[in-house]
């Protein structure tokens, strides 16, 4: 009886951990330009938050514990914030990882700072979210689901051929149902950055190739490296041929310049020691994308 109790209670656990949340979630709100002393409401909406966001399933895949995604939203609230409750006004500063096969590292997916995002929040708001809808009356909950739609669409892409798409087309939903928000975040015309114009871009026919640029870096560059480092770097190498014809047909586009801002760092680290002719075709990608990325040189000097 013993045994068997136990074989249940194994297969009951085996069973939890099989469909362990996606995300590996950590929401910060950052008030320190909000002037006024009663800034509670804000702890207890960052509790929420989390809670929230490392609890809800996203997906109908199987994550372990170990493959969850690593997701950082930074919320800043500038002097327009009420902190009595009420608007707030801020930017939103997000990034994500994945690990990589048999190695302890985890490679970025995404940078990005949102830099036009209001809502309203009073304490004891209800805080809730209906997938793939937008709820004018939880446009926080809205910009957080649309920004971790596109991050699961990125991951998906990382390992399979499209296979972000369902998540991509969750987030362009989203993005529709928000036409008529207040939030200047989800404006077609308010400025080229904005959500709409995000989503856009990642549904673009001219850019459908950064797709499969997601899906052959990682699937087929970092993650065969455990194995054959060389054989992994020649991938990722072949990838920046596709990032420039991209970048003819589309100057500028924001995922490509979201590729650049999440993935300079990395490839200094990968190919810095190369020879002056490898070093020189990465560097030659990147700037012609983002001439303005922070350090870029380096990667040209190898130092």
């Amino acid at each position: 009886m013993k045994k068997g109790f136990l074989i249940l209670v194994s297969l009951v656990m085996g069973s939890v951990l099989s469909f362990a949340q996606e995300l590996n979630c950590s929401i910060t709100i950052n008030t320190d330009n909000i002037s006024g002393t009663n800034k509670d409401m804000y702890k207890d909406l960052e509790s929420i938050l989390n809670d929230f966001f490392n609890t809800h399933k996203w997906t109908d895949a199987v994550f372990q514990k170990e493959e969850r995604i690593d997701v950082t939203f930074t919320l800043s609230l500038g002097q327009g914030s009420e902190s009595q409750g009420g608007k707030q006004v801020g930017e939103l500063l997000m990034s994500a990882s994945r690990p990589v096969y048999n190695t302890s590292y985890t490679t970025p997916l995404f940078y990005y700072r949102d830099k036009h995002f209001t809502f309203n929040y009073n304490p004891g708001d209800r805080i809730d979210y209906q997938d793939g809808d937008y709820d004018p009356n939880q446009n926080l909950m809205s910009v957080l689901a649309f920004y971790v739609n596109v991050i699961l669409g990125l991951e998906f892409d990382s390992f399979s051929p499209l296979g972000g798409t369902p998540y991509f087309e969750r987030a362009e939903a989203i993005s529709a149902g928000a036409r008529s928000s207040d939030d200047e975040g989800w404006k077609a015309l308010s400025n080229d950055e904005n959500r709409y114009s995000l989503i856009s871009a990642y549904m673009d026919a001219n850019l459908a190739n950064i797709h499969n640029v997601y899906y052959e870096y990682h699937r087929l560059g970092f993650d065969v490296m455990a194995d054959d480092v060389n054989k992994g770097k020649a991938k990722i190498m072949e990838q920046m041929t596709y990032l420039r014809e991209m970048q003819r047909a589309k100057p500028f586009a924001l995922p490509l310049q979201i590729f650049v801002s999440t993935k300079s760092d990395e490839l200094f680290n990968l190919y810095h020691l190369d020879d002056q002719k490898v070093r020189d075709e990465v560097y030659n990608a990147l700037s012609s994308i983002a001439p303005n990325t922070k350090d870029l040189d380096k990667l040209q000097k190898g130092n």
